[in-house]
This record gives C-alpha cells, sequence and structure tokens, in this order.
C-alpha cells in the first residue's frame, strides 16, 4: 500500500502539500497524468492525478466545477506541475480543493511525472515484498509450532498472533478445546450454533461471518474420512488475503496433527481392548502381562465395570474421546461389542465417570448406561451378565448404578412430578430433606430458608407426587432416582 503522505515524504519538493492541512494519508490505487478538463472517464478512484494544468485558465467558477467533478470520483489527490503553464499556484485552485477536500499538491519542475510514477510502483513492490516477507515469517512459526511438544495448542496460539485477534481449536459438537488468548474463551463459545449448521451442511464446509468487531472464518478439520474438530480464528475487519491463507495452512498443519494422534490413540484403543477382553474372560493375570507388555497404564487392582447402550447419533470413538478428555480421572479400558460400550475404570475415579456420563445423557438423551458396583478387577467378569440385564431395563436418558434400574422404575413417575408441578424449588428442596434424612430443622438450615417454608414446600412436593414422602420405600427410590439423575 502507498499513501500520499508516503509519496510526499519520498519526493520532497518533488510532491510538496500545498496546504500544511492536506490529508495526505489517504491511499493511493495508481498514478495517472492527464490534460482533460474532464478526465473521470478514465479513472476508476483513489488515483493520484498529475497534470500541467493545461485546462484551467485561473477563474474561480471553472476551478471549482474541476476540483469538484475529481472530488465526486473519489480521485486520491491532485498534484499540479509548475513551469510549462503555470508558474505558481493558482489561488483559485487552491481554494477550490480545500473547499471539497481534495488534496493538492505542487510538482516542482524539473521533477517529471515519470518520477512520482516510478517512486509509486517502487512503494508499491517495496511493500508487496515487505507483505511476502511477513507471510512467508508468519507461515515458518507455523511450522516450528508445529514441530513444539503440544503442537494443536502451539499452533492455535501462533495463528491468534498471526492474524491479530484470536484463535480457538473447537470439538466435532463444537466445545472450546484450545483458545488464545485464553481470555477469548467466552467469546469461542459463541461459535457452537454455528458449528451445528456446518455439521447439518457437510464435513467439508466452512463459514465466514462477522462477530462483534472482527470478522470470523471457521475451517473444518477433517482427516481420513473422519471430522476431528474445527479451527476458528478472528481477526480485525477487514480480514486480509494473507491472513485466510494463514488459516488454511494452520487447518492442514493441525489436520496432520490431529490425525497423527487419532491414530495413535485407536492403536491404543484397539490394545486397551484387547487387554480388557481378558479381564471380562477371567484372564486378569495374563491381561497385566499383556498390558505391561504393550508398555499400557497398569491394570487397577480395583475396578469397575459400565456398559453404555450406544445410540446410532454417537459413534463408540466420540464418546471415549468425550469421555478421556472432559471426564475420565484415569485411564480407561474399553470395548465395543454390538451396540454396547464396555469400559473399565479405577474404582476410584468411578464417581467422575458416573457424572460425565449423566451429562452427556443430557445432550444425547437415547443413551443408555449402567455400571457396576465396584470391586477386585478379578471379580469383574461375573458383572458382566447382571449388568447386561441391567442395561436392557434401563430406559433411554438414565444413567444408574448396578441396581439402581429397578427401583427407579418405581420412583420415575414421582421425580417427573415435581419436575414438572410449576415450582423450580421443589426438586432441590426435596433433595436436602431426603438428604438430612427427613430432619426439617437441618435442611432448611441447608436451603437457607425458614423451617416454615421448608414445611410449606414439602407440603407442595406431596401434593405433586401424591405420595408419602416420609415412608421410607417411598423415599428411598426418589433419593436413588435424584441420584441416577444427578439432582442429589
Amino acid at each position: 500500500m502507498s499513501t500520499l503522505r508516503d509519496l510526499s515524504l519520498t519526493l520532497g519538493e518533488g510532491l510538496a502539500p500545498v496546504s500544511p492541512q492536506t490529508d495526505d494519508g489517504r491511499e493511493v490505487t495508481g498514478v495517472h497524468v492527464s490534460e482533460l478538463v474532464d478526465p473521470t472517464p478514465y479513472l476508476a478512484g483513489g488515483e493520484l492525478l498529475l497534470t500541467t494544468g493545461m485546462p484551467l485558465t485561473g477563474r474561480s467558477a471553472q476551478a471549482r466545477a474541476y476540483a469538484a467533478r475529481l472530488a465526486r470520483h473519489g480521485i486520491a489527490g491532485l498534484g499540479l506541475g509548475l513551469g510549462p503553464v503555470h508558474d505558481e499556484m493558482p489561488a483559485s485552485l487552491v481554494h477550490a480543493c480545500a473547499e471539497v477536500g481534495l488534496p493538492l499538491f505542487s510538482v516542482s519542475a524539473p521533477t517529471p511525472f515519470l518520477a512520482v510514477a516510478r517512486a509509486y510502483w517502487n512503494q508499491l513492490a517495496q511493500a508487496g515484498q515487505a507483505e511476502l516477507n511477513a507471510s512467508l515469517g508468519a507461515h515458518r512459526d507455523l511450522v516450528r509450532a508445529a514441530a513444539q511438544p503440544d503442537p494443536v495448542s502451539a499452533v492455535v496460539r501462533t495463528l491468534a498472533s498471526g492474524v491479530r485477534g484470536w484463535a480457538a481449536r473447537l470439538s466435532p459438537d463444537g466445545r472450546v478445546m484450545d483458545v488464545w488468548p485464553r481470555a477469548r474463551r467466552a467469546t469461542a463459545r459463541q461459535l457452537r450454533t454455528e458449528i451445528g449448521r456446518l455439521r447439518a451442511a457437510g464435513p467439508h464446509s466452512s463459514a465466514s461471518f462477522p462477530l462483534g468487531e472482527e470478522d470470523v472464518v471457521v475451517q473444518p478439520l477433517s482427516g481420513a474420512g473422519r471430522l476431528l474438530g474445527f479451527l476458528a480464528s478472528a481477526s480485525p475487519r477487514p480480514t486480509r488475503q494473507r491472513d485466510r491463507q494463514l488459516v488454511l495452512a494452520a487447518c492442514a498443519l493441525l489436520t496432520l496433527k490431529l490425525d497423527h494422534r487419532h491414530q495413535a490413540v485407536a492403536r491404543t484403543r484397539v490394545q486397551q481392548g484387547c487387554v480388557l477382553r481378558l479381564v471380562l474372560d477371567g484372564q486378569v493375570a495374563a491381561a497385566r502381562s499383556l498390558s505391561a507388555s504393550l508398555g499400557l497404564d497398569t491394570v487397577p487392582v480395583r475396578g469397575r465395570l459400565f456398559a453404555v447402550a450406544l445410540p446410532t447419533s454417537i459413534v463408540a470413538d466420540d464418546l471415549l474421546d468425550l469421555w478421556e478428555e472432559g471426564g475420565a480421572l484415569g485411564p480407561l479400558w474399553a470395548i465395543e461389542d454390538g451396540s454396547v460400550l464396555w469400559a473399565l475404570a479405577a474404582e476410584r475415579a468411578a464417581g467422575a465417570d458416573l457424572d460425565f456420563l449423566r451429562i452427556i445423557a443430557q445432550a444425547e438423551p437415547e443413551i443408555r448406561a449402567v455400571t457396576g458396583p465396584g470391586g477386585l478387577v478379578e471379580s469383574l467378569a461375573a458383572q458382566r451378565g447382571a449388568l447386561m440385564a441391567e442395561l436392557e431395563r434401563c430406559p433411554a436418558g438414565q444413567v444408574a448404578p448396578a441396581g439402581m434400574v429397578r427401583a427407579l422404575a418405581g420412583a420415575e413417575h414421582l421425580l417427573e412430578a415435581l419436575r414438572t408441578y410449576g415450582r423450580a424449588d421443589l426438586v432441590g428442596t426435596v433433595a436436602a430433606y431426603l438428604r438430612h434424612r427427613g430432619n426439617g430443622e437441618r435442611a432448611a438450615a441447608a436451603l437457607g430458608v425458614h423451617r416454615n417454608t421448608l414445611r410449606h414446600r414439602m407440603s407442595l412436593a406431596a401434593k405433586a407426587t401424591g405420595a408419602d414422602l416420609d415412608d421410607p420405600d417411598t423415599a428411598s427410590r426418589l433419593w436413588l432416582a435424584l441420584r441416577a439423575a444427578g439432582l442429589a
């Protein structure tokens, strides 16, 4: 880019602003020479027009019409070559250009107009070279980032710096996995709706749209026929071509890294599946030996077995990706058997795993899951049949420990009645009341309400459910239902 200021500084007295108020920061799109009274048919706008002033006789009306015509056409500036026609700048032209805000310059003799044109093209070439160098530098930085120990996060950080904004990697369902600067995480979360539209449009769909004062570009990350996620970047408006090229380069690097990572994860999952099959066949010693020889995590002494019925909308690998990234506190051993995913987790981490599956069930209401009671890994093989029977009875959207499915079946209508009664505080009130074993004083204190308020709410809950909530059988079933739904 070349501006009037750049040209004036380069040429000095060869292109001097006539008035100190001249707006010489305008971008110049070209240098044109014309002696026509109306050169606008041959101009596109943004040019620096050079003339010796042959069509100008010095009359004010003529100068005003000439300057107004050029200003309306969007000319960047007017340069009058002194010497051949006018020895000094006509006062009528100076006033006319000032009236319409047209920057006016004097081209002193013996500066040829060709020198002005050459200066413009030299600056344009230098700017292009600088832009090329900057672009190459940004691409080199991306390649270096991809070679770092944490390449995915490093590429996201480098891209954010390169586009002068922020960048984020999102999961296939639109969750923010990496973002830089970290303070823009809330902004990146706003893209989840757009991600949903892109997934519906197809795995290779991309989008560009304004978001506040920035332009956002979202590109898919897909490899080996599988959607690995999305890359989003935001830059100040308008987006430079160099920024778009940088985003595409970052996409290629991230896709390569994520695909390699996915292949490595897939290999590990196959190996872990072999270990779990041995565990489920009762061959725990062989499972530990195989795990050690493959360099995998040690099979825990105590574990818990999960059985997850997968709906057609969920792929086992996608669920495991979510589980390992957002829910698992330790390693998972998993195998897919038909439409059921069997997973083994360390017993100490099972509570977090169960909570995670409940969160997934809220987003995917067709999912069903049950988990065993836990214990020594040697005892898990005997649990498989009972868990499968529990899973078949488990309704859609329910995630529950073994033995609770049948009990929950008798309490589902109670929980649903509390949820739909029209008082949002009933569920929490009943949960607090049952947690404190019917002690109204302690439950009211835990809720931060007066005991009379608690009594009133409990009477409403009894009315809503049509049940005696102090009955031990009813209370225990309802408590289990609250626990299974993650509400207590």
